[in-house]
């Protein structure tokens, strides 16, 4: 049985999807808005709360822990609650797994690693200063992570995501980029850019890093820590263009202020996955977005 944290998430629920025709799924959720497919078990459970985790992983073989607070901005005027969800929910799936004799997969974010001004960054990239309490907080939990297995062998590797794309992903206040430019586009209003548009991110189809974490289940990759992005950096001034393309929209982009903590330059080196888990990236961002704006527009129809 593989648990799934944060089941009803954008990646969550695609994993759920991913997995599920092959494998015995359960998916833990804080809440299911709907995006947790018909079923599937699902518990509904609060990381910052041990028993909770704890009976969300017992009968559990393997967690693919994917929960999480994620938005730098919130993040900023609310760090107590990223600790506490972020920090110490890791540490109780670390500790239920440990009980259970669990393997864990935690999902980590490319935020750890600050901005990468030049090249790619390997997973042997030295770490810079957190640039908001999120980062901070998904840092803190790879070191738990890493300890948990020095300390007590646990069964634990690490999946660092870089800027994930899917049809998925939600717009809005909270979400991501991608989504938000398309819902707005869409709508006949002009998308808004932070800062100059000039920031370069690395953008991975979540569908992409689904196949990823299915790799990692196979094999003793204990202790191990695996870059999915796509290697290819692009900026978000690029992006916006693809997405009004796509929209087939003449609208002009509005550039508003830069947003305190945005990395100005990540790139990821996927080379170590490639040759350990004979994994590789196979939807272009040009798919990804036309996906995305696919999705949009049929929710504004």
């Amino acid at each position: 049985m593989i648990l799934i944290s944060g089941a009803n998430g954008s990646i969550g629920s695609c994993l759920v999807r991913h997995l599920m025709p092959e494998y015995q799924v359960r998916a833990m959720a804080h809440y299911n808005s709907g995006n947790i497919p018909k079923g599937v078990e699902t518990v509904k459970a609060d990381l910052r709360f041990k028993d909770d985790v704890d009976d969300a992983v017992r009968g559990c073989d393997t967690v693919i822990h994917l929960a999480a607070q994620i938005h730098v901005d919130i993040s900023r005027h609310y760090p107590e609650l990223f600790y506490e969800t972020n920090v110490r929910g890791t540490m109780n799936v670390l500790e239920a797994a440990r009980r259970y004799d669990a393997k864990v997969i935690y999902i980590s974010s490319c935020e750890v690693l600050g901005s990468i001004m030049e090249g790619r960054a390997d997973e042997a990239y030295p770490y810079r200063w957190p640039m908001s309490p999120y980062a901070a907080s998904k840092l803190a939990a790879e070191q738990y992570c890493h300890s948990w297995y020095q300390t007590y062998g646990l069964d634990v590797s690490i999946a660092r995501g870089f800027n994930l794309v899917g049809p998925y992903q939600r717009p809005g206040a909270k979400g991501a980029l991608i989504p938000k430019i398309a819902q707005m586009v869409l709508r006949g209003q002009a998308p808004t850019i932070y800062g100059g548009g000039t920031q370069i991110r690395d953008y991975l189809d979540v569908r992409d890093l689904c196949r990823g974490l299915e790799s990692m289940l196979h094999g003793d990759h204990r202790g191990e820590l695996f870059h999915f992005c796509s290697g290819v950096g692009v900026t978000v001034n690029h992006v916006v263009s693809l997405i009004l393309r796509e929209a087939g929209s003449n609208l002009k982009p509005v550039h508003g202020e830069g947003r305190p903590g945005e990395l100005r330059r990540s790139v990821g080196d996927n080379g170590k996955a490639k040759r350990l888990l004979g994994w590789h990236p196979s939807i272009p961002l040009e798919q990804s977005i036309r996906d995305v704006v696919a999705v949009q527009r049929r929710h504004d129809e």
